[in-house]
């Protein structure tokens, strides 16, 4: 494994030395300026097959930048494109993929060995939470959709939505002040198939209410990933897809490494 970067080697290096075990996973360190033209030339791709000794063409680059997808494809290699900024894919129309965020990446769909830590559709994640009154979303929940979302406000969680990706569907589980704790599946980011301006943060709660309860203390507590957010060719195939989202956080709830943490302290509110 590579790390070819138009940064100068010596702030890579500094960069990566900051991360415990980091400069030891890569066998080539390649900075901008030990070759005479940077990205989107090809030249640092190729100058890192070289240092490799692998054939350009057996090599696959993952890539955040537009003049990165240039250089990996100049440079003979597949590209995995993983934007930098949301809503952007369509300027890396020349990348093989492109993906959401590195929680998408599958190697095995280019010949390596796939990663181990997925189980049953799902990917543990370090725990993080979340909270706020539950506040009015779009309306289309319940009316359009036959789900009805428990919809948080963005306000005052910017920086900690930066550190997770957006565009995505997670799972874990939420307590409410007054009623208790629930399974739940939930969305964040700008659901593709309406077109949202604004991001949201959508959770469902896998439980049948009697009753609304706008303006109640919700907490989450977010054990894992599923899969990225999509467009849909219909409403009903939407549907079905988040049907299919409660399905895989039911049954992977009940697994003792995510049931756990039903527990978490921070769901018990007084």
């Amino acid at each position: 494994m590579a790390l070819a970067s138009n940064s100068p080697k010596a702030d890579i290096e500094a960069k990566i030395s900051y991360h415990e075990g980091w400069k030891e996973l890569f066998s080539v360190v390649i900075g901008g300026d030990e070759v005479m033209i940077g990205k989107p030339s090809p030249e640092l791709f190729l100058e890192a097959a070289n240092r490799l000794k692998i054939e350009p063409s057996n090599l696959l680059v993952i890539e955040d930048s537009v003049p990165g997808v240039t250089a990996g494809k100049a440079a003979g290699m597949e590209v995995v494109a993983m934007p930098s900024l949301p809503k952007q894919t369509h300027l890396y129309t020349s990348a093989d993929e492109v993906i959401n965020s590195l929680f998408d990446l599958r190697p095995e769909k280019w010949g390596l060995p796939p990663f181990q830590d997925w189980i049953e559709g799902t990917l543990p994640l370090e725990l993080w939470h979340i909270g706020g009154p539950v506040i009015h979303g779009f309306g289309r929940g319940s009316k359009l959709l036959g789900i009805p979302t428990a919809n948080l406000s963005t306000e005052g969680y910017s920086d900690l939505l930066s550190e997770h990706p957006s565009g995505a569907v997670y799972f874990g589980w939420a307590g409410l002040s007054a009623r208790g704790i629930y399974k739940m599946v939930m969305s964040i980011g700008w659901n593709p198939y309406f077109d949202d301006k604004e991001k949201t943060i959508e959770p469902w709660l896998l439980h049948k209410f009697d009753e609304d309860f706008y303006g109640e203390e919700l907490r989450l507590v977010i054990v894992g990933y599923i899969r990225p957010e999509a467009n849909f060719p219909s409403l009903e195939s939407l549907i079905a897809k988040i049907h299919e989202d409660r399905d895989i956080a039911e049954r992977a709830l009940d697994l003792p490494l995510y049931a756990k943490h039903r527990d978490d302290q921070y769901l018990k509110m007084p």
